[in-house]
């Protein structure tokens, strides 16, 4: 039989199913035109899920794989407890700048729920998200202290608040007079002597002792390793300074075969020792470590400590620097004296302008910036009680920078050596307290009786005309409390 010229040819069942696949791919193609491509995940990366973080870590991003309605994103977003913080995006990037800090011991909860996608054509509709949720959670709160009761006494004590643990970090044959924890908390610098030293603390080495803190998700050390960073054979070591962004350590020196040279000695980070040819009981580094304050009887000098050297800036009749700023270390605490027996608390600009914040009879000791907003000041002043100011009394103040206005705390002890740390969140404000026993007598060597105090401190990020303080609570004995960072 013979096959007309226009009649198609019969259909094979695999020319069936081909055709029936293309159909239906036609209608998939249809389809995401119409509605979009569907999200297999709402959020490809959240860039503190899971993550360790501290006052350091400033901002967080969301990366979406598809382009966002960004209104639908911010109004849908919200962190448990509540952190505060501003929103910018570009292309398919979210970023979250935090506006106040972080409080450490919490765990956060990032939820993202009814967010929509924006369409690239007027022919898609939009597309809502499935919820999504992270959670991220800041280093405990945990601090170090000298301790001076039974196995604790003369040693360095870690007390991480959140756990309720104590750790002793350094041994039982020494004895430490100072420290400062490193610029990420994972090490603690310390001055000690030997026990059994005859000289005692004439023969102080410097060390550094790990916490075995965590302060992010990697393995933390081992705590208690110890690390000997400069003997005393040929000099004493007095005191030392640790800046707080950096690694860089300044000491105190005094030459054994001659005791009239006293000298600051400047050790980097990679260990070499330099002399400053500087002397100074009084100094204090920049928190990034390249700016060294020096008081002495003229007045007090800012030395810049870095490969580029600038000039160096005096302030004649000033005491003594006492805080510099973490947001901008340009703006720094100053004590002024008046010469009429009376002193000044002194604002430095980033500028350099001074502006007197307040002036006083009596003595400022230590400030600090309050670090959520840095418009007050935690301080430790204190009045003469008798004619020959030999008896001071001392007290925590909170200073308002803008007025001036100084509001009493705490009434503290005789002791114009008191010590006091704000934790670096701002919510806790730790202080010592020597307790007195004068019937017994005292050796240069030996540790005093001591407690330590924590206050819960207000919050001004909230807008109220009162702010009530809680009475301090008395958590362990001890001296000189510092925050771990």
């Amino acid at each position: 039989m013979s096959t007309s010229p226009h009649q198609s040819p019969p259909q094979l069942p695999v020319d069936r199913a081909a055709i029936g696949a293309i159909g239906l791919l036609s209608l998939a193609v249809a389809g995401v035109l119409l509605v979009g491509q569907p999200s297999q995940k709402p959020v490809q990366s959240f860039s503190w899920a899971n993550q360790i973080i501290g006052v350091d870590d400033a901002a967080f991003s969301l990366v979406f794989d598809a382009p966002m309605d960004w209104d639908s994103v911010v109004e849908n977003l919200s962190i448990d407890p509540p952190l505060k913080g501003e929103v910018s995006w570009v292309g398919q990037r979210l970023a979250y700048t935090l506006t106040d800090l972080p409080e450490y011991g919490k765990q956060y909860t990032l939820k993202l729920s009814q967010a929509q996608t924006r369409p690239l054509s007027p022919r898609q509709a939009p597309q809502t998200l499935p919820d999504f949720t992270a959670e991220f959670q800041v280093r405990d709160r945990a601090f170090a202290y000298i301790g001076v009761r039974g196995e604790e006494q003369g040693r360095l004590v870690l007390f991480n608040l959140t756990t309720g643990k104590r750790l002793p970090l350094t041994p039982t044959d020494l004895v430490v007079t100072n420290f400062r924890p490193s610029a990420d908390g994972r090490a603690i610098v310390f001055l000690a002597f030997a026990k059994n030293a005859p000289d005692g603390i004439n023969q102080q080495q410097l060390y550094r002792v790990t916490t075995g803190h965590r302060v992010d998700n990697q393995e933390p050390e081992i705590p208690g390793l110890l690390e000997l960073i400069l003997d005393a054979d040929r000099y004493e070591n007095r005191q030392f300074a640790l800046s707080a962004a950096a690694e860089t350590l300044i000491v105190e020196r005094i030459n054994r075969q001659n005791p009239d040279t006293q000298g600051l000695w400047l050790i980097s980070a990679s260990g070499t020792i330099q002399s400053l040819g500087q002397q100074s009981d009084n100094f204090q580094l920049s928190p990034d470590g390249e700016v060294l304050a020096v008081s002495q009887p003229t007045g007090v000098t800012l030395l810049p400590l870095t490969s580029r050297p600038g000039p160096r800036v005096s302030f004649p009749n000033y005491e003594a620097l006492l805080a510099f700023s973490r947001q901008d270390q340009r703006r720094k605490i100053m004590v002024r004296n008046n010469g009429d027996l009376t002193r000044s608390l002194m604002l430095i600009t980033p500028n350099g302008q001074e502006r007197e914040i307040l002036r006083t009879g009596g003595f400022i000791l230590r400030c600090e910036f309050e670090p959520r907003q840095e418009k007050f000041l935690y301080c430790i002043q204190a009045e003469a009680i008798d004619a020959e100011q030999t008896q001071i009394q001392p007290f925590l103040t909170l200073v308002n920078l803008a007025t001036g206005n100084v509001i009493p705390l705490v009434a503290l002890t005789d002791d114009r050596d008191v010590r006091m740390d704000v934790a670096p969140d701002g919510r806790t404000l730790l202080f010592d307290q020597v307790t007195a026993e004068p019937e017994i007598p005292v050796s240069p060597n030996a540790i005093p009786q001591g407690s330590l105090w924590l206050v819960n401190l207000p919050d001004f990020t909230q807008r109220r005309r009162t702010h009530a303080l809680e009475s301090p609570d008395n958590v362990a004995a001890g001296l000189d409390p510092q925050w771990l960072p």
